[in-house]
């Protein structure tokens, strides 16, 4: 029979070894995905949600308050390309707003590009003086 004062100790133990497991879970799932490119960007969507949700970014933020955001993303995004800089850091801030955008109007990236690329498939044209021109398609 166990002593009063074991108890929490082993509540504590047991605590920590599902702590400890659920990390290794985790670090065998990112493992996994190092392996399989088509799965990195599911996890890292739902880790960027769940750093949203975390930070009470989903129901205590507005589409409004995202999209000014994006805005503010895409002039530093102009920025660097004007200065010849970096740009992953910038594009990837403007793809964690958007994933914030499509989780608090229940889309995913995938949706959305899905539509857009539906959009575009079809379309013919040609860059003329840095603009692109669509082909008539009457």
């Amino acid at each position: 029979m166990e002593d009063n004062w074991q108890k929490p100790y082993a509540d504590n133990c047991i605590h920590d070894q599902k702590v400890r497991m659920n990390m290794l879970k985790e670090h065998n799932e990112e493992t996994k995905v190092n392996t399989d490119p088509s799965r990195r960007i599911e996890l890292l969507v739902k880790k960027v949600i769940k750093w949203h949700r975390d930070r009470n970014l989903i129901k205590g933020s507005t589409d409004k308050d995202q999209v000014l955001k994006l805005a503010q993303e895409l002039g530093e995004l102009s920025d660097s390309v004007c200065k010849g800089e970096d740009i992953k850091d910038d594009i990837g801030d403007m793809l964690v707003v958007m994933i914030n955008i499509c989780e608090r109007n229940n889309v995913t990236i995938l949706d959305c590009l899905t539509t857009a690329h539906n959009d575009i498939k079809h379309r013919k044209g040609r860059m003329v003086d840095g603009i692109f021109v669509k082909e008539d398609t009457k």
